[in-house]
């Protein structure tokens, strides 16, 4: 009983003393903002985070007494992630082609596990191009299965579409809520597919071409507030916007190395406000435009974190996947450093709820 009662008290001033080392270094740590522009010019996008693993969730309390007592669990790393959507109550879904998964962040909880469960290796083949319905069922389309596998918001499975002889090769995909629509990109046959939620063709958008409304290796959709149909048509450097019906409406962008150049279109969003935002890959950067094209911001650069031990806040190394949920956060696959960067978007409204220190809106 004795050594008992002194194991004890060892513990209980482990504990005590670890909870001053948290306390101490909570004190002491300077959290840096980083925006885009930069202060004191009217912020328009915030850094917020990265995630490599499940590392990177903050561990308090109980768990960083654990983590400090039992030693660092293993890291679940990414292989090549490419697609990413969140649901907008807390979990964000990542394709993984090479590691045949997909990874789901509960940022509410702090884990990490697979879509599908203990037994979804082997469920995906080639995992790519993910979306959300209205119901936040979640799809995800598999390159070499040639299908669409859907699971309902609790992550058990629904149904699977098939694909053969439908479309050649499914990437990226949007749901038009409003409409009850499934967006499908075919980057083989150069255009998208329109489906119904259970998986019947309605109709197509596109064909190879360089023309108005013709379409040379799409690889992700989107769909605004209107309805419109954003498509990243990556070869003709070139984003093309449709109509609900299919209908081509304008386009904009340019093939070159400038700042609001395109060389390799990767993925495209929009935020509450339709603005556009674009992945482009080979120049590591993530444009902002307006709904009718008009250049707006560039965040990014050419940067690889891995062995460096930085956070670059911004740096990217090829991005893939972006998606921005409801709350106008924003979620981007960096593919080669092997982590998705979690940005802010400060719309008017966000900005009179959470006021940025250092930048003082105009007087109206």
């Amino acid at each position: 009983m004795k050594n008992m009662n002194s194991t004890i008290k060892k513990l209980a001033g482990l504990i005590f003393g670890l909870g001053l080392l948290a306390g101490c270094a909570a004190e002491q740590q300077e959290v840096r903002k980083f925006y885009w522009p930069q202060l004191p010019e009217r912020p328009r996008i915030e850094w917020k985070k990265a995630y490599s693993s499940q590392l990177d969730f903050p561990r308090s309390g109980f768990k960083a007494f654990v983590s400090a007592i039992a030693g660092t669990e293993d890291p679940i790393l990414f292989s090549k992630p490419v697609d990413i959507k969140s649901n907008g109550e807390g979990k964000v879904y990542v394709s993984d082609p090479m590691a045949g998964v997909v990874y789901v962040y509960d940022m509410v909880e702090g884990t990490v596990h697979l879509l599908g469960g203990e037994d979804a290796v082997g469920q995906f083949k080639n995992p790519v191009g993910l979306t959300l319905d209205g119901s936040l069922n979640i799809y995800v389309s598999d390159q070499e299965k040639l299908m669409i596998l859907v699971f309902d918001r609790n992550e058990k499975p629904l149904r699977a579409i098939p694909l053969q002889g439908v479309l050649g090769r499914p990437t990226g995909m949007a749901f038009d809520k409003q409409r009850n629509r499934l967006y499908v990109v075919d980057i083989k046959d150069h255009r998208i597919g329109v489906f119904s939620p259970e998986g019947t063709l309605l109709s197509t958008i596109g064909k190879r071409g360089d023309e108005d409304g013709d379409l040379n290796f799409p690889t992700a959709v989107a769909v605004n507030s209107k309805g419109e149909i954003i498509v990243a048509d990556s070869m003709n450097a070139r984003i093309q916007i449709f109509d609900a019906e299919g209908k081509f409406l304008r386009k904009f962008g340019r093939r070159g190395d400038g700042p609001s150049d395109f060389q390799i279109v990767k993925g495209v969003a929009v935020d509450s406000d339709d603005n556009i935002y674009v992945t482009e890959g080979k120049g590591h950067k993530m444009l902002i435009f307006s709904t009718n094209g008009d250049f707006l911001l560039l965040v990014g650069g050419l940067y690889s974190v891995l062995g460096s031990g930085k956070a670059a806040p911004g740096g990217f190394l090829i991005p893939q996947g972006i998606d921005i949920d409801k709350n106008d956060t924003i979620y981007v696959v960096d593919q080669l450093n092997k982590r998705f960067q979690v940005f802010q978007y400060l719309s008017d409204r966000y900005l009179q709820a959470n006021p940025v220190p250092g930048y003082t809106p105009p007087k109206q």
